[in-house]
């Protein structure tokens, strides 16, 4: 299975390697369009959150409503998946923060917070490569419930290859709530998170594909079908949600790169999981390279953040590796897939999360 993991993430490095779009990220189905979005709509005044990636009538007027190019919106509307990437921000209020989308390590505590992504399209067919929207207006939107009110965060047009940065000054958004990337011409949106969390938080630290995900091959399935979902292993989602209902907070660490962002998110969204941070590679990682990159980020939320794992799960030797790497305790290392209880890992047997629910997570202490 490994071997042939490998062999497909080569597949898709050459593929990437000849598309235009260098960086392209998931997403559902059906593309952008937003109806009525824009300074042409009715806004939905009492909407307090978006369906992404198509929200329909957008609940605030955005600056404009028109695409900046023809080309753009031939793009759009012949291509309807979208392919858009949206940061996650990580990091301690007041001391060090990472950005999933470019940061290489953690940054230096500021006020100023970025919210880096991308902005593209493929056909439902087509989940590899993109096309980017140049030139295109984006705005971030966030709903205070404190006001009351949506609230406007920032503006700018995407470059050549479609990215943006936004910096906001000001405090962090309320923890779960997103930041929208609105793509004005058509209303279609991308969620970014801030997870911003003191030193000493538990977390719960989790793989995604063989782990949540029934194999690695669900992956593929998807990206060859824009409607495919991905199955899952026996009862992923209620493992996760259990954690969260004893006030622990779920990070999900894939090898996925950023290519595969929107259809992570909304495949997690869609199944019911709970929302956490989303950490993607800058590139594809696998064996080794996938061992170094979560290694990485390991090191970053122990020592950078000094949050505190309970509990991490994987099926992959990557997995295993980097958590014995980053000194996660064994007995809190469980392992699914071909190569459960590994390594001195404790297994979980027929892909079937059910027992250890029951044996391991409601009997555990509640988050303090």
């Amino acid at each position: 299975m490994k071997h042939a993991m490998q062999c497909r993430w080569f597949a898709l490095a050459l593929t990437l390697s000849a598309s235009t779009a260098c960086r392209g990220g998931g997403g559902d189905a059906e593309g952008g369009g937003g109806e009525g979005g824009g300074t042409g709509g009715t806004p939905i005044s009492d909407a307090t959150e978006l369906q992404c990636p198509n929200p329909g009538t957008l609940p605030f007027v955005t600056e404009s409503n028109t695409w900046a190019s023809e080309d753009n919106q031939f793009t759009a509307e012949g291509s309807p998946r979208s392919k858009d990437e949206a940061s996650d921000t990580l990091g301690v209020p007041g001391g060090p923060r990472a950005n999933t989308y470019t940061a290489a390590e953690a940054t230096t505590p500021t006020s100023d917070q970025p919210y880096d992504g991308r902005k593209a399209r493929t056909g439902n067919s087509a989940g590899l490569t993109a096309v980017p929207l140049r030139g295109e207006a984006i705005s971030l939107w966030t709903y205070d419930p404190t006001a009351e009110e949506w609230l406007t965060l920032g503006r700018m047009t995407t470059d050549d290859d479609g990215n943006y940065s936004v910096t906001r000054t000001g405090s962090a958004t309320e923890l779960g709530r997103p930041v929208y990337s609105i793509l004005e011409a058509d209303g279609s949106c991308a969620e970014h998170y801030e997870y911003l969390l003191p030193a000493g938080t538990k977390v719960i630290l989790t793989d995604i594909d063989g782990t949540m995900t029934l194999s690695d091959e669900e992956l593929f399935k998807q990206i060859a079908d824009g409607s495919y979902v991905p199955l899952q292993n026996e009862s992923a989602e209620l493992l996760m949600n259990t954690w969260v209902a004893k006030g622990y907070h779920v990070i999900y660490l894939t090898a996925r790169p950023h290519e595969f962002r929107a259809e992570t998110r909304s495949w997690l969204r869609d199944e019911g999981f709970p929302v956490g941070p989303v950490i993607t590679a800058n590139a594809l990682v696998f064996d080794e390279s996938a061992r170094v990159y979560k290694r990485s980020w390991l090191n970053r939320v122990i020592d950078d953040f000094q949050w505190e794992i309970v509990a991490a799960y994987g099926n992959a030797a990557s997995d295993i590796d980097a958590y014995e790497d980053a000194g996660i305790p064994k007995d809190i290392s469980f392992i699914i897939g071909e190569l459960a209880g590994q390594s001195g890992t404790v297994a979980i047997p027929n892909n079937d999360f059910t027992a250890h629910i029951a044996d391991f997570v409601e009997p555990y202490p509640d988050a303090n």
